[in-house]
């Protein structure tokens, strides 16, 4: 018989708000993924996602409201819970002074992994994201695209049960992003959550079974796209969508006007 907390959303927020002195990054927010799921966080830029991820990986103190993660109440305390998330954060704080196999070993020590199993995963996730011709390097000296990858393996290291990614595609090569959403799939298909951020649209009509959108700080739209090919209707616009990005422009608004000098 399955465990109580197993019936549980991955994670469950209520009231979020987080202010920065005069600035309200995130406004009143309640939103509960299920397990087992692929779901995308869309927004604008400034519209309070990062700050989301930051509070439910225990990075950010929310003002007010709490959160309920793998069936726990979490807090930034919450050091045996934090062991169950990956996190890649908006800014991927490495430590550029190490290579990519210290790295990723100084991540898996952390999360309590024996040495055997550090050594297998280390360079297995060193063969397969091809980053075998820099071992010798500091992370310093990799590119954007490669040090996004090293991020990605320090999250998954310990094979978490949520895993939380802010823009995992920026940057990448097509092959390489192609891996990933490969990964990403298989994560969610053994009874995993994976919650992120892009500004991929595409990607995220492809790969995602949920999209949750958030303007201003506030939750705007949360549903599923499987029923994008018949049109998801909002009663606020009177029309159907048949896209994500179409369904996206209405809710958080075309910017800009035409510049006639163009």
């Amino acid at each position: 018989m399955a465990d109580e907390s197993d019936r549980d959303p991955a994670f469950a927020i209520e009231h979020l708000t987080k202010r920065y002195a005069t600035v309200t990054a995130v406004a009143d927010l309640c939103l509960e993924v299920p397990r087992n799921r692929l779901v995308a966080f869309l927004g604008p830029n400034g519209a309070g996602k990062s700050t989301t991820i930051g509070c439910l990986s225990g990075l950010i103190e929310p003002t007010t409201g709490t959160i309920r993660l793998l069936g726990e109440q979490f807090t930034g305390d919450s050091v045996e819970l934090k062991r169950r998330i990956g996190v890649m954060p908006e800014r991927l704080a490495l430590f550029d002074h190490l290579t990519a196999g210290e790295f990723l070993t100084f991540n898996a020590r952390m999360y309590g992994l024996d040495r055997a199993t550090i050594r297998r995963r280390v360079d297995e996730l060193i063969e397969v994201l091809d980053l075998s011709s820099a071992l010798r390097r500091p992370l310093a000296e990799y590119s954007s695209g490669m040090r996004r990858k090293v991020a990605f393996a320090a999250a998954i290291i310990h094979r978490p049960d949520l895993l939380l990614l802010d823009e995992p595609f920026a940057d990448l090569d097509p092959a390489s992003a192609a891996m990933l959403k490969t990964w990403l799939r298989q994560f969610a298909a053994t009874a995993r959550t994976v919650f992120l951020t892009s500004h991929a649209l595409e990607t995220v009509e492809r790969l995602c079974d949920e999209v949750a959108i958030i303007k201003a700080g506030r939750l705007v739209w949360h549903g599923s796209l499987s029923h994008l090919a018949a049109g998801i209707e909002l009663a606020s616009h009177g029309q159907r969508f048949h896209s994500l990005e179409a369904l996206y422009l209405a809710l958080v608004g075309e910017h800009g006007t035409r510049l006639e000098w163009l």
